[in-house]
C-alpha cells in the first residue's frame, strides 16, 4: 500500500511539474459582450468580424480619435494655445479634466497628450477651439472628415464624446476612423505612449498624463488607441495591435463592464490566429494601359493589393475600379502618378492605390506627327530645292568663252592704228 501511495505521489508530482499546454485558438468567432463590435485588417482593409457593425451607438471618449487626428493634420505641434473661458462651461466640459484655466498657455503637443492619454475633456475643447476657431466649426470639420472617409452613419456633436443627442457612430465607422488615424505616424506615437509629463506653471494641477488603455503594456501585441465611458455609452474601447507583420484594429462599443478587455484580447487573437494576409497583386504590377499621344504605356501599382482570408480557406477576389487621370498629356516621366485603383470588398471600398507610369514619354517632333502625305510632300519639295541649287551651282562653275562681234574687231583695229600714228 505504501508503494502504491508513493507511486501515485510521484505521478502527481511529475504531472504538476510539466508545463501547461494551452489549447489552440478556436476557429469560431469569439463571444463579445458589447452591443457592437468590429475587426479589420489594416493592410488589406478587409472586415474580419462584425457584431451589429452598423448599429448607431454613442462612442463616448473614443470620439477623441477624430479630435486628435484633425489636430495633427491641421495644426502645428509647437503652436502655443491660449485657453478660453469655454473650459469653465460645465455644460460642455465635465467629467475627466486636467483643470485648465482661462488664459493658461500650453503647447498643442502637450494638449494632445492630455487628450489622447488622460482623455481630458477640457483639453479636447482647447484643441477644438484652436484648430477650428470655435467649437461649431471644429465639429463641422469632424463631420466633413467622416464623410471624406466614406462614412455615412456618423454624426459628431462635440469634440469630447460627452453625451449629447445625436452624437452617434457605429462600430464599423469607428474602425475606419481609427484606421485613418493609425496611418498617421504622429498619432501612432501618441496612442502608444504609456505616460508623459506635460509642462505647466502651476505645480498643483495634473501634469503626468497616464494612458488609460489597460491593454497597453499588458498585451505585447497592443500598440495603442482609445478608451471611453459614459453612463449612456457604457464601456467603449478601440484597440490597434501588431503581430508578425500584420496590423489589426478592433472596436467594442457599449460593453457592460471590465470584461471588455478580455473580449478585446479574444477578438484580436481571433484575427491573428484564424486569418492570414496574402498578396493578390504585387507592387509594380501592370493594371491597365493608357495612351499618351500615340504611345501606349502601362499603369503600375504603387503598392501591393493585399487580401485577408481565413487560414486554409480560399480567398475571394476583390473588385478593382480603375480611374486613369491622364488626359491630353503629351509628356510623362517614369513613375509619374497617372491614376488610382479602388479596391472593393463587396459594397465597401477598402483601399485606394496610386497608379504610376512604367516609362517616360517625350513629345515627338512636329514633322513626325504630320499625316504621311504631308511628310512626302515636304520631302519632294526639299529634294526639288536641292536639285535646283545643285544645277545652278554647276552652271556657275562653267568657264565663259570670248566672243567678238565684227564691229568690235573693227573698232579695235582702228584704235590700234590711231595709237601707232
Amino acid at each position: 500500500m505504501k508503494i502504491v501511495t508513493a507511486l501515485v505521489s510521484i505521478i502527481f508530482i511529475l504531472l504538476n511539474s510539466v508545463s501547461p499546454v494551452y489549447a489552440l485558438s478556436s476557429s469560431a468567432p469569439p463571444q463579445i459582450h458589447g452591443e457592437g463590435a468590429y475587426l479589420i485588417d489594416v493592410q488589406s482593409g478587409q472586415t474580419l468580424y462584425s457584431k451589429n457593425g452598423d448599429e448607431l451607438l454613442a462612442p463616448a471618449s473614443t470620439t477623441k480619435i477624430m479630435t486628435g487626428l484633425l489636430a495633427i493634420e491641421n495644426g502645428n505641434l509647437d503652436d502655443v494655445v491660449t485657453l478660453s473661458s469655454s473650459i469653465l462651461d460645465y455644460q460642455i466640459v465635465y467629467g475627466t479634466r486636467i483643470y485648465l484655466e482661462p488664459g493658461e498657455k500650453m503647447s498643442l503637443r502637450d494638449l494632445l497628450y492630455a487628450l489622447l492619454l488622460n482623455s481630458a475633456n477640457d483639453a479636447a475643447v482647447g484643441v477644438a477651439e484652436h484648430i477650428g476657431g470655435d467649437l461649431p466649426h471644429f465639429v463641422s470639420m469632424m463631420n466633413d472628415k467622416a464623410k471624406s472617409l466614406g462614412l455615412t452613419n456618423t454624426t459628431f456633436k462635440n469634440p469630447t464624446g460627452l453625451t449629447e443627442a445625436g452624437h452617434l457612430t457605429t462600430a464599423h465607422d469607428l474602425a475606419r476612423i481609427a484606421q485613418a488615424a493609425y496611418a498617421n505616424p504622429i498619432f501612432r506615437d501618441y496612442v502608444q505612449t504609456k505616460k508623459h509629463t506635460i509642462t505647466r506653471t502651476n505645480p498643483n494641477v495634473p501634469r503626468e498624463m497616464i494612458n488609460e488603455n489597460k491593454l497597453l503594456g499588458q498585451n505585447p501585441s497592443v500598440n495603442g488607441m482609445k478608451t471611453g465611458y459614459t453612463a449612456v455609452a457604457e464601456n467603449c474601447l478601440v484597440t490597434s495591435a501588431s503581430q508578425n507583420g500584420r496590423d489589426l484594429i478592433a472596436v467594442i462599443l457599449k460593453s457592460p463592464g471590465r470584461e471588455i478587455y478580455t473580449d478585446m484580447e479574444n477578438l484580436l487573437n481571433y484575427g491573428f490566429s484564424q486569418f492570414q494576409t496574402t498578396v493578390y497583386k504585387p507592387a509594380g504590377s501592370a493594371i491597365t494601359q493608357t495612351s499618351i499621344g500615340t504611345d501606349e504605356i502601362n499603369l503600375l501599382l504603387a503598392k501591393p493589393i493585399l487580401i485577408t482570408h481565413k487560414i486554409n480557406e480560399a480567398s475571394s477576389e476583390p473588385t478593382l475600379k480603375i480611374f486613369p487621370s491622364a488626359k491630353n498629356l503629351t509628356k510623362v516621366d517614369q513613375g509619374q502618378t497617372l491614376g488610382t485603383v479602388e479596391v472593393w470588398d463587396g459594397k465597401e471600398k477598402i483601399n485606394e492605390i496610386l497608379l504610376t507610369s512604367d516609362r517616360s514619354v517625350i513629345p515627338k517632333p512636329a514633322l513626325l506627327k504630320s499625316p504621311p502625305w504631308v511628310t512626302y510632300l515636304l520631302i519632294f519639295v526639299i529634294l526639288g530645292v536641292i536639285f535646283i541649287l545643285v544645277r545652278n551651282k554647276r552652271r556657275a562653275a562653267r568657264p565663259l568663252r570670248s566672243i567678238c562681234l565684227p564691229d568690235e574687231k573693227t573698232k579695235t583695229h582702228e584704235s590700234n592704228d590711231h595709237d601707232i600714228s
